[in-house]
């Protein structure tokens, strides 16, 4: 079908039969009289009903349809009197201005199809714009009402159409609005119409109060002025600025740092916390790479962490260690959370770092305590064989020498029995002198340390005063390259410690001069740990073999062969060993066989030596 069945009349629908009854009556009126008439011009308003159809192109169909009926009634029509060149004429001119009527109906209908198509796609955008719009006069009242409208108020537009606009708003809006429209009205002065826009209240029809974000503008039509407002509904979003609000709030007042990073590593914000524990400002931090606050042997955790936040797994309570501006290591425990946008994908991670230092020194001495436990009940297992087995020897000595002055010497003191007198006595000192230093060395696991401020400086040159003849006698000197700093220790058990290292510097070398170097290093690395403030006692001397570096402190363990009067009890480097870790410190040595030792060893500062004793 080209054309619609019936047609659209304010009475209802016409049917095409009556158009079609208009061509019948006009085609025998066309018959029944001479050809000289022009009949034809009754299809004229044939050509006129195509504007009840909806379709454009009707009036070309109703033209084609009189052309040719024009063109029968010519055949059928009587010949009358008219010259046949007149009668021609006559029904060209006929079809000429029924075309004519076709071609200014035709284009009528594609100006009002454009502009309908236009109007009703201007409607399609205000039904279906997520924002409201409303329309008033300059009385304030609604004149349109958009189904956003109706959506945002919960009124139908019907409700509120050519109701004052005032009815949407609550107080003090309500009253104020009438008095603000009739002053723009008169003086033109605008507060609100025409501005970008302004965040006020307004009221369902459930009476609900809300907020929502308004724009006026102000223009005329016909000479008319009208008012048209855009409504937003902004009560979620207020409510995600108050809830953003309130966890901004939170992060800023954490004890926790708390930092975001994309999944790329980049930070995207870094609270007050965060400044305080590692040092850098925001400023600083957003926009870097994760990678600044993590050690270089530890970026592998950045990864597994990834790797389980794709998986949407929260990471908690993961201890590990950062870094500070000042390239300090921090203990932390870190918390992170995958995330997600609005879709439920994860485009980020969030990071609690709490800084567990106090914790990490809390355990550090409770293992300093486990381990000085341990100690002390290791010593009593030495002391246990010690007991059974070195303290044999001098006494089975005794025993012996006093079975021969029995056996041999009854009666008589000779100067074989004079020297094997002697020899108990020097027995009975050894072992007097072995039970001493067994019992000394139990009691520096026991006595709580005296602490002070000390300078290391007038220790060595009280040892090098206490030692002056035996200095002299080996031919030894001590060198110290730098000064020497000011600790906080037990000034005699530190004492203790480097004339012990001295001692056997001088004693274990057979060098014509004897040189003992002693100085402080800021810093030394020692395999994976750096050790600060690291003294060292170095001397030319004989060295000791790398299988012996440890056995050395072992208690009563010597490694070379001695004279009567040279022979020591070998407790001295136990002594010092056992003074450095009661100060929280670590003991050292490198050596080379032939070529002389380098004893190292540390005096912790921050080192609550209360605690470990």
């Amino acid at each position: 079908m080209f054309i619609n069945r019936y047609i659209i009349l304010p009475g209802g629908q016409v049917s095409l039969w009556a158009l079609g009854l208009l061509c019948l009556a006009v085609l025998g009126f066309d018959v029944v009289t001479p050809r000289g008439l022009a009949a034809g011009i009754l299809y004229i308003p044939l050509v006129f009903c195509s504007l009840w159809f909806i379709r454009p192109y009707t009036p070309v169909i109703f033209a084609i349809i009189a052309t040719v009926l024009t063109v029968i009634g010519f055949v059928l029509s009587p010949p009358g009197h008219t010259e046949l060149w007149i009668t021609v004429l006559n029904r060209v001119l006929t079809i000429a201005a029924l075309w004519f009527v076709a071609l200014l109906v035709y284009m009528q209908r594609r100006s009002e199809n454009a502009r309908q198509s236009s109007e009703n796609k201007l409607q399609a955008v205000v039904d279906n714009v997520l924002d409201g719009l409303i329309t008033i006069d300059e009385r304030g009242h609604i004149e349109s009402f958009n189904p956003a409208c109706e959506r945002i108020f919960g009124y139908m537009s019907a409700e509120v159409t050519g109701q004052n606009i005032k009815m949407l708003m609550p107080e003090p809006y309500h009253s104020g609005h009438d008095g603000y429209l009739h002053h723009y009205v008169s003086t033109g002065e605008a507060k609100i119409i025409g501005t970008a826009g302004r965040e006020v209240q307004a009221q369902r029809k459930d009476g609900s109060i809300f907020p929502i974000d308004l724009l006026v503008s102000a223009f005329q039509l016909n000479g008319v002025r009208h008012f048209s407002g855009i409504v937003c509904d902004i009560k979620e979003r207020k409510l995600a600025e108050e809830k953003a609000a309130l966890l901004s709030a939170i992060v800023v007042s954490s004890d926790d740092a708390i930092i975001s990073k994309t999944l790329e590593g980049i930070v995207t914000s870094w609270n007050e916390s965060a400044e305080q524990l590692f040092g850098y400002s925001a400023g600083e931090a957003i926009g870097q790479h994760i990678n600044f606050i993590i050690p270089p042997d530890r970026l592998e955790e950045e990864e597994q962490i990834l790797a389980r936040l794709y998986e949407g797994e929260l990471v908690r309570h993961f201890e590990t260690v950062r870094l500070n501006k000042n390239g300090q290591s921090i203990p932390i425990a870190l918390t992170v959370s995958p995330v997600r946008n609005a879709a439920g994908h994860i485009i980020g991670a969030s990071k609690i770092l709490r800084n567990i230092t106090a914790q990490k020194e809390a355990e550090a001495k409770l293992l300093l305590y486990t381990n000085a436990l341990e100690r002390s009940n290791k010593e009593l297992d030495d002391f246990a064989y010690i007991a059974s087995h070195d303290l044999k020897e001098p006494l089975r000595g005794l025993a012996n020498n006093a079975k021969f002055l029995e056996d041999d010497y009854k009666d008589m003191v000779d100067a074989d029995g004079l020297r094997r007198l002697q020899r108990l006595g020097y027995l009975t000192q050894r072992m007097e002198q072995l039970v001493n230093d067994l019992l000394y060395f139990s009691r520096l696991g026991r006595q709580e340390l005296a602490i002070g401020l000390t300078d290391l400086s007038a220790v060595i040159r009280d040892i090098e005063s206490m030692m002056e003849l035996t200095m002299k006698e080996q031919n030894a000197v001590i060198t110290i390259p730098r000064g020497l700093p000011e600790i906080i220790c037990d000034k005699t058990r530190v004492t203790e410690i480097f004339r012990n290292l001295i001692t056997n510097a001088v004693k274990y070398n057979a060098q014509e001069k004897k040189i003992i170097e002693i100085g402080c290093i800021g810093e030394v690395i020692t395999g994976r740990t750096v050790e600060k403030q690291v003294f060292y006692v170095k001397d030319n001397g004989i060295g000791i073999e790398a299988e012996f570096h440890e056995d050395i402190f072992r208690i009563f363990k010597r490694l070379n062969s001695e004279t009567d009067d040279k022979k020591g009890t070998g407790v001295g480097l136990t002594f010092v060993r056992k003074i450095v870790d009661r100060h929280g410190g670590r003991i050292w040595l490198e050596s080379k066989f032939g070529e002389g030792t380098t004893f190292y060893f540390t005096i912790p500062q921050e080192v609550s030596y209360a605690a470990a004793a």
